[in-house]
């Protein structure tokens, strides 16, 4: 499947254009997303079979990181829904 190239029907997709597409978006949502806050996503497609451990996730900036966070049991939540991300507090 081309995924980074929709628009070429002769292009197939390589590792090092899907690690660009990665890394570009990551440094975008970097830089849009306020620290610990999040979106949630619902995984679907080839999502799935790419990462089989959950089928939502939280999509958030934390420590200066973009951070994906397995959210399968957090059912109160609908996909899109912004989120604070709290740490517990250290003794």
């Amino acid at each position: 499947m081309n995924y980074t190239k929709p628009n070429d029907p002769n292009h197939k997709d390589t590792p090092e254009d899907w690690l660009l597409g990665a890394l570009l978006f990551s440094k975008t949502l970097g830089l849009i997303f306020p620290e610990n806050k999040g979106v949630v996503i619902d995984l679907e497609g080839d999502m799935l079979k790419i990462y089989p451990n959950a089928k939502r996730v939280i999509v958030a900036s934390q420590d200066k990181q973009i951070v994906v966070i397995d959210a399968d049991d957090r059912s109160d939540l609908n996909e899109g829904d912004w989120v604070q991300l709290f740490r517990p507090k250290e003794n």
